[in-house]
C-alpha cells in the first residue's frame, strides 16, 4: 500500500508540475521529460498546445492519486486491495485521456500553424 500511499502521489505530483512547465513554455520540448509523443515533438507550438491542454487531466490524476494515498492509510484488507485497483485503472484512465488530448491539441496546433503560413 505504500506504493498507492506515497509513491503514485508524488509521481503524479511531479508529472503535473512538468506538464504545466511544458504547457505554460518554460519547460523546452525535449526528449526527456514532457509528454513525448510525435505530435508533441513535432514542433515548439505543438509541444505547448499539447501539454496545456493535458495538464487538467494530469493534475486530475494527481487529486485521484493523493485521495487514494489518503484512503490507502484508511483501509485494510480485501477492501484495500480492491481499492488500489480501482485507483491503477483510474490513473491509467487519466493518462490515456492525457495523451489523446495532447496529441489532438499539438496536431491542431500544427495544422494551424501550416494555414497561415
Amino acid at each position: 500500500m505504500v506504493m498507492v500511499a506515497v509513491v503514485f502521489p508524488v509521481l503524479l505530483l511531479l508529472t503535473a508540475v512538468l506538464t504545466q512547465l511544458a504547457g505554460n513554455g518554460v519547460l523546452r520540448r525535449n526528449r526527456v521529460a514532457g509528454i513525448r509523443v510525435r505530435s508533441t515533438l513535432r514542433s515548439d507550438s505543438g509541444w505547448v498546445a499539447g501539454h496545456r491542454a493535458a495538464a487538467p487531466w494530469v493534475w486530475a490524476g494527481f487529486v485521484v492519486s493523493a485521495a487514494a494515498g489518503v484512503s490507502a492509510l484508511l483501509l485494510d484488507g480485501a477492501i484495500a486491495l480492491v481499492f488500489a485497483v480501482i485507483v491503477v485503472a483510474a490513473l491509467g484512465a487519466t493518462v490515456a485521456v492525457s495523451l489523446y488530448v495532447a496529441s489532438r491539441a499539438a496536431r491542431t496546433a500544427d495544422e494551424s500553424a501550416l494555414a497561415t503560413s
